[in-house]
């Protein structure tokens, strides 16, 4: 399928940031707070690991592997958290700017009720942070760091970067149903487990990588497994992850929090179809017959829908062209109750790199066929759009913040949806 155009929408609000933004997320528990990491890397390097290439480059992506296949000394990157506002009135305010010493590549609260303050932080050197974002009328810093720790203090010094190369955390992501559990991804192609007991210490990567790619692991998901434990007290989940080598992986485990064993129930299964690298993986729900259905995101500049069985080889169920690679995806609403022209519908928040943003539906019909729509599209930025979020509790109209990277634009954008 070709892309359908949708409507293109005009900003009501936006600034140049000092640093190119490289993720943003709004806090689910202060809903008109937002956080935005920056990526600054020195001019006068090359960096074959920053999300800074687009596949309809294919030239800069040839030459962006090349300087990755050669030695090369340590990149100097630095970054920064800011923390925003979303006013009523539509006006953005800063609240805060906390430096970094490395350069952030993803960011994202914890899901669970009671700790969706709690902000997870990955960066260039391989860190791993915690922060707490606790507004208050007299505090102009509520954004609190609880603590940082690389690969090595992670890992218990089983895991370091060997001489001549380095290891970055690209990608994060809380677990969707146990607040002390994420999982991390490396431009070395792996994806590792990290169990949390407390947020200042005690933290615990699991050294044996929950599964492996053999090109950067550029993002990864978890979704709640419905199938029997041995036990109530170990934890099944399913582990998506998505590579520059073009394969969603997809795998089953098992966790026990009681001494961090991890046993493999479900051998990972590749799934092709991509034209280039997995960027985005997005999980919706369970069918009756235990297939999950899940949206990916590509450098190929198409998104697609993916009927998962518990065993065997995914489904390709629907796929689409945006215009541009598409580096996140972000769950707006999903509605499983029928309506006169659809089973099911899934609205999505897309970050598409040089394209800009788009607002789609991907949905089944009432016969049964799956289709994507763009139903808004915005395009006011001059370079890679690699992070966008919405406001979740305005009901009167979708309102989202995005992001680029060049021109570090930070805009402010709404969309009338039924």
């Amino acid at each position: 399928m070709e892309e359908d155009s949708g409507k293109l929408i005009n900003s009501v609000w936006s600034r140049e940031l000092d640093l190119p933004p490289s993720c943003i997320e709004f806090c689910p528990a202060h809903p008109s707070y937002f956080l935005v990491g920056t990526y600054n890397l020195q001019k006068d390097e090359v960096d074959a690991h920053a999300p800074e290439q687009d596949a309809s480059d294919d030239d800069n992506k040839d030459d962006a592997k090349s300087q990755a296949a050669k030695p090369k000394k340590a990149q100097s990157r630095n970054g920064s958290i800011l923390v925003f506002q979303l006013q009523d009135d539509n006006n953005i305010v800063p609240i805060q700017t906390e430096p970094q010493p490395s350069a952030l590549l993803d960011l994202h609260f914890n899901p669970i009720e009671g700790f969706r303050d709690i902000c997870a932080t990955v960066s260039s050197t391989a860190t791993l942070a915690i922060f707490k974002l606790s507004p208050g009328p007299e505090d102009d810093k509520p954004l609190k760091h609880l603590n940082t720790m690389d690969i090595s203090s992670l890992s218990g010094g089983d895991i370091s970067a060997s001489d001549g190369s380095e290891i970055l955390f690209l990608s994060v992501c809380w677990h969707p149903s146990r607040a002390d559990m994420l999982a991390v991804t490396t431009n070395t192609g792996h994806v590792y487990l990290v169990h949390l007991p407390a947020w200042d210490k005690g933290w615990k990567l699991l050294p044996e990588p929950a599964t492996t790619h053999t090109l950067e692991a550029w993002t990864v998901n978890l979704s709640p497994y419905l199938g029997p434990t041995d036990s109530p007290e170990e934890v099944a989940f399913r582990i998506f992850s998505g590579s520059d080598d073009s394969k969603l992986r997809f795998g089953t485990v098992i966790w026990s929090p009681s001494d961090d064993h991890l046993t493999e129930t479900i051998s990972a299964i590749e799934a092709r179809g991509h034209d280039a690298g997995v960027t985005a993986i997005l999980p919706l729900f369970v069918l009756e017959d235990g297939s999950e259905l899940l949206v990916t995101g590509s450098y190929d500049e198409n998104i697609r829908l993916f009927s998962l069985a518990p065993y065997g080889r995914p489904k390709n169920l629907v796929e689409m062209g945006l215009g541009g690679g598409v580096w996140r995806l972000k769950l707006i609403n999903l509605d499983k109750t029928p309506s006169p022209t659809y089973n099911w519908r899934a609205r999505i928040l897309a970050s598409c790199m040089h394209a800009g943003s788009r607002v789609v539906d991907v949905l089944q019909t009432v016969d049964g066929e799956h289709h994507v729509r763009v139903l808004g599209r915005f395009e006011e930025h001059k370079s890679m759009n690699y992070g966008s979020d919405f406001h979740p509790q305005r009901k009167d109209s979708l309102t989202v913040v995005s992001t680029s990277f060049y021109d570090r634009l930070l805009c402010l954008w709404q969309l009338d949806i039924a």
